[in-house]
């Protein structure tokens, strides 16, 4: 059979997250993004600026082939994606893309041509009973407090923290182990993935049923390796004239899920909300997400006596205004606010709880469908609680009462195709 190789331009920034099927049978199809970006941080010790890819793995640049056909007297269809990952050029890992943003160290390094990596790779089956996809892929609760925001302003900024996370936290004690952002946003259900966010928003080899769209529901569960159990629920439509969207994900680890806590702890599980509304009259809009990720059976202490964090709770809002106010196309703007509870990683002497706040403000210019430029400013603060003995609240307090905030600039652009 002759298959025909064609671009394919992305109307909605989100159809890759997840992909959708091709449309054509018998085509394979090429669609994805290239999103590069300035950086300028200042952590009130050293300040630099670097060009890297932006946005950590989930809105970094991606090159995606999917494909369909029909299978003969069956009214099923098949089709498989690939998705692959060209890589920034920095870091010591030859410039692969992590979840984790490079640090300071990475100012000077520059792996050109590093490497591309593959991140997805899978074959579903669909039909009026739904969709059954097996291989490496997003799973039903990757992305599920991202997604859910009607401006669609993704690449400015998301719940997660993928910017500066890598960073270390200037101005601490030298007694202090949560040393960098990512050691105070840690996830429960995914062990060491420093985000804050999303915290089952990996990619994982597994299976995943979609139940066929009721009334603009949709549900969809899946098992991934290693005992990875998740179901979320999607939904859009309209109330009282306004848009309307909202997605909701709960996820089981009982695959060692907060191992990474040290405590003990075996099974985790994670759930996570975001709704959003916008006028479309006036382009007004807003979403909130709410995360709850929890080690069931840890007991938040360590082996030397120290809090860890084993129940984490994380808010992020963002508001403003997405309208033409000029003939190039759409401009959002739009402020941030995230707070990120008590995700410390390591135990620590007398630290008994953490916040990481974050505030930011966003600018994106919009020309049509395949195009657009943003500019955005944020900052990082972290706050610790600290208990126990009267020395060991000191020693706390030592450490981490002079934490140095770390203020973000970002200038990008993304390329659909």
């Amino acid at each position: 059979m002759n298959k025909t190789i064609k671009g394919a331009c992305l109307i909605a920034a989100t159809a890759l997250l997840p992909l959708s099927q091709a449309a054509t049978a018998g085509e394979v199809n090429i669609s994805g993004w290239i999103n590069e970006g300035m950086f300028f941080y200042d952590d009130s010790n050293n300040s630099d600026i670097v060009a890297s890819q932006d946005n950590g793995t989930t809105l970094a640049s991606r090159i995606a082939f999917t494909g369909t056909q029909e299978l003969p007297n069956s009214g099923i269809t098949a089709g498989f994606e690939l998705t692959f990952e060209p890589t920034s050029g920095l870091g010591t890992d030859n410039g692969a893309t992590p979840l984790l943003s490079y640090n300071q160290a990475s100012d000077n390094q520059n792996n050109f041509g590093g490497d591309i990596g593959l991140l997805a790779s899978n074959i579903h089956l669909s039909g009026t009973f739904g969709k059954v996809t097996l291989g490496t892929q997003t799973m039903p609760t990757d992305n599920i407090a991202v997604l859910s925001d009607p401006s669609l302003t993704l690449w400015s900024g998301v719940s997660p923290v993928f910017r500066g996370n890598g960073y270390t936290i200037q101005g601490l004690g030298a007694g202090a182990a949560n040393t960098t952002w990512a050691s105070n946003l840690q996830c429960v259900t995914t062990p060491g993935l420093g985000i804050g966010f999303d915290c089952n928003g990996v990619y994982r080899t597994g299976i995943r049923y979609d139940f066929p769209a009721i009334m603009g529901v949709k549900i969809a569960v899946g098992y991934a390796n290693d005992d990875i159990y998740d179901i979320s629920l999607n939904h859009s439509g309209s109330i009282a004239g306004l848009n309307t969207v909202i997605g909701i994900g709960y996820a089981m680890n009982q695959g060692g899920g907060g191992s990474n806590l040290l405590d003990g702890s075996n099974e985790s599980e994670v759930f996570q909300v975001q709704g959003g509304l916008m006028d479309p009259g006036t382009g007004i809009f807003g979403s909130v997400a709410y995360m709850h990720d929890e080690a069931d059976n840890g007991t938040g202490i360590n082996a030397t006596g120290n809090a860890v964090g084993d129940e984490v709770d994380s808010y992020f809002i963002k508001v403003g205004v997405k309208r033409a106010f000029n003939s190039l196309g759409d401009t959002a703007i739009s402020f941030k606010y995230g707070s990120y509870n008590d995700a410390m990683g390591a135990g620590d002497v007398g630290m008994t709880g953490s916040e990481v706040e974050r505030i930011g403000f966003e600018l994106v210019q919009y020309f049509g469908a395949g195009f657009q430029i943003y500019g955005t400013w944020e900052q990082l603060d972290l706050d610790v609680d600290c208990g126990g003995t009267a020395a060991q609240a000191t020693t706390c307090s030592t450490n981490y009462g002079g934490a140095d905030e770390l203020d973000m600039f970002a200038l990008g652009a993304t390329y659909f195709f």
